[in-house]
């Protein structure tokens, strides 16, 4: 068997990497963060732990590695919504929040968690703090484009509403008016 090539190592590396992220997700998304172990997610993704921490230098480190992967991509899809008419950009913001958070409330629910406990981890709200205020950034010049007197304090409004969504169907999942809310905030700011 011949060796393996740079390319494939990093291939490996890649995947291993992702392997361990998803396990790790997995089990904090349902276990919480203080309940999962380096162990448990070692054995969740088929890796020893030496290779784990090969990776991540703490189970911190890892989960700081999984806020940030879950903003860039936010950041990416974000970047992709915005066009030259702001009431299209934030209803279509509106729709993926509102498809995301069905899709993926999972992801919704950790971060849900861990911000709920700023206290104890203050990376965590370091970082949801500069997304949050990048994203008030991006709607309150949409808002102002729209004429909104205040657009900031609007901005803000509008994702303590969200958040308030959010945490709303976390809790009640199906029965929670998820799509009637989608609608209202569209016609509210977009129509």
């Amino acid at each position: 068997m011949s060796p393996k090539t740079a390319i494939q190592n990093k291939e490996l590396r890649r995947a291993s990497i992702q392997k361990i992220k998803d396990a790790a997700f997995l089990l904090m998304a349902k276990n919480g963060y203080e309940s999962t172990s380096i162990a448990q997610i070692a054995n969740e993704a088929g890796v020893s732990k030496g290779l784990l921490y090969n990776y991540f230098d703490s189970k911190r480190a890892l989960l700081q590695s999984l806020i940030e992967q879950a903003f860039e991509t936010g950041d990416a899809i974000v970047s992709e919504l915005v066009s030259d008419e702001p009431g299209k950009t934030i209803e279509a913001m509106f729709t993926w929040f509102f498809k995301d958070l069905k899709m993926n409330a999972d992801t919704w629910k950790l971060i849900t968690q861990l911000a709920l406990q700023v206290d104890k981890y203050e990376f965590v709200k370091k970082i949801i703090k500069d997304k949050m205020n990048g994203y008030v950034e991006i709607l309150k010049s949409l808002l102002g484009d729209l004429g909104y007197k205040n657009p900031e304090l609007e901005s803000m409004i509008i994702f303590a509403i969200m958040d308030g969504i959010g945490v709303e169907y976390l809790i009640l999942k199906e029965e929670y008016p998820l799509d009637e809310m989608e609608k209202f905030l569209i016609n509210k700011y977009c129509g």
